[in-house]
């Protein structure tokens, strides 16, 4: 049985063809636009170390990407016996897999392993892209261990308000949608994980101008992934617009703009 009912793409925010497509096309270029990525996987294998310290046999590293996180944890004196890679976009899970561990390509909504599998997981800005986080969570939880441990990151409101904000005032759509951290919160509990926090940590990058925020994001292959999102903003009047607007809602009519980001951390344990 899958971990979590069919969607229709009328009901669901995102469209999994479109993240498999874009991420697997991004796996090629997501490196050279990941600052962000990298200090964001840094944290979650630090949290992880401070909650697992004698580490975990096998764990999971649910939507690997380039293989941030699962690489850090494999440097350590107490490397996991077996670490999984797992993601979606099969270039992804290619460039993401550890040496001499294997790796799945398979979507995190619908986790293809019997239950209690791990003895942990990890995941770092993947949560974002799921339909719907109470029941990729259960997934999770059924996956783990009675006493399994969940150390993850993913974007909450407030994540590029500034490209937001531009986005509607050029009439081009929203960008998430995200959550708040209690409603984070909330489905890590809900899932039937144990002492489920989400930890915000908001922090503001500085981008030379609007034009290489798109870049970046496009680069990592975080770009509209909505059933109905458009595709006329690739137009040079359109990208104009939307870079004049940019400045408007950051208050910069010149010279380097801010971009948002609002990073959760969320924790939690299978019951034993």
């Amino acid at each position: 049985m899958p971990d979590s009912p069919e969607t229709s793409l009328a009901e669901a925010p995102f469209d999994k063809r479109a993240v498999r497509r874009d991420f697997g096309r991004a796996a090629a270029t997501y490196d050279r636009h990941a600052d962000l990525q990298r200090r964001v996987a840094a944290e979650v294998a630090a949290l992880y170390r401070r909650l697992a310290p004698g580490g975990a046999e096998r764990v999971l590293d649910l939507g690997c990407g380039t293989g941030y996180v699962g690489g850090d944890l494999a440097r350590d004196a107490g490397a996991p016996g077996t670490l999984v890679a797992l993601d979606l976009a099969h270039p992804m899970t290619r460039r993401g897999r550890v040496a001499g561990h294997p790796a799945v390509t398979g979507d995190a909504d619908r986790l293809p392993f019997a239950a209690g599998s791990f003895d942990a997981v990890v995941s770092s800005l993947t949560l974002q892209w799921s339909n719907d986080l109470e029941a990729t969570l259960r997934g999770v939880a059924r996956v783990l261990r009675p006493g399994g441990l969940l150390v993850a990151s993913t974007l909450l409101a407030g994540t590029l308000e500034e490209l937001d904000a531009a986005l509607r005032g050029t009439g081009a759509g929203r960008v998430g949608p995200f959550l708040e951290a209690p409603e984070a919160a909330a489905a890590v509990t809900a899932a039937g994980l144990a002492h489920g926090e989400c930890r915000p940590a908001p922090e503001v990058d500085r981008a030379a101008d609007p034009m290489e925020v798109l870049r970046c994001l496009k680069g990592l292959g975080a770009v509209a992934k909505d059933p109905g999102r458009a595709r006329g903003l690739r137009g040079r009047r359109h990208l104009g617009a939307l870079c004049r607007a940019y400045r408007e809602a950051t208050g910069r009519p010149e010279g380097p703009v801010p971009v948002t980001w609002n990073v959760g951390y969320l924790v939690g344990w299978k019951a034993s």
